[in-house]
């Protein structure tokens, strides 16, 4: 009896000396020069500097590619207004891919003396003097914040409402708007090149306005001593209200 329970005991201790080994010899594999990254790509980026998006990930070469926290460093890229999303991939032995997507400039926000440059979901990219890229909306909304930062969104109800009616306008409208205005009721005004107000007002019965809103420039361009409109206002159905210039 006790040789066998010594042959048992000495089976278990060597098992365990085995599991032990195993274990040791897979740390010191997984932290071998094999797992150093030597790589790191980024993709998708035509804004923000590569430099920036790796240095923000705090993933560097030669360091142990099982090292960093993916969601951690997902989230220190995404922390820059410009990038929407980033994900990171580990490409085995010793390589790393960025891949982000960018946000995209739609409009110019007037605001305190400057512009915000924000995208399609009101979030702002950067802060101008003056206006750039010609071919953003402008944008003025009313009752801002007077403080607003890069990478926080606006107010999202005049963005949405803007944007919906700015995507249905055709183009040979869009080319005629100088800016789009938020007011404090919630409804949108449009100012057109040659100073007219169009007061579009809400979503509703869009198509109606649009149509109505070409029958009048229609009317402006075949009258040739037309001094043009002081204002449209379309919010009212079977209500809408032209005002000439005097």
């Amino acid at each position: 009896m006790r040789r066998r329970r010594n042959r048992n005991s000495r089976s278990v201790i060597m098992f365990l000396a085995l599991c032990l080994a195993v274990v040791v010899g897979f740390y010191y594999f997984l932290h071998s020069s094999v797992f150093f990254i030597e790589d790191i790509e980024v993709t998708g980026n035509h804004i923000v500097p590569t430099r920036d998006i790796i240095a923000l990930s705090g993933i560097h070469t030669g360091q142990n590619i099982f090292e960093f926290k993916t969601e951690a460093s997902q989230k220190a890229i995404e922390v820059i207004p410009y990038v929407r999303q980033a994900v990171i991939k580990r490409i085995f032995p010793n390589r790393v891919r960025i891949s982000v997507v960018e946000r995209e400039a739609w409009a110019y926000v007037i605001h305190d003396g400057g512009v915000l440059v924000i995208d399609n979901e009101g979030v702002c990219l950067e802060k101008l003097e003056m206006m750039g890229e010609p071919d953003l909306l402008v944008v003025s909304i009313a009752d801002m914040d007077e403080r607003v930062v890069e990478g926080q969104k606006v107010n999202q109800n005049a963005v949405e409402l803007i944007r919906f009616i700015s995507d249905r306008l055709p183009d040979d409208l869009i080319q005629e708007v100088s800016e789009f205005h938020y007011s404090p009721t919630g409804q949108v005004t449009v100012f057109t090149l040659d100073g007219t107000e169009v007061r579009l007002g809400g979503k509703e019965r869009l198509d109606e306005k649009i149509s109505y809103w070409r029958r009048v420039i229609k009317i402006q361009e075949e009258g040739n001593d037309h001094g043009g409109f002081e204002y449209i206002d379309l919010r009212f159905k079977g209500q809408s209200v032209i005002q000439e210039k005097h």
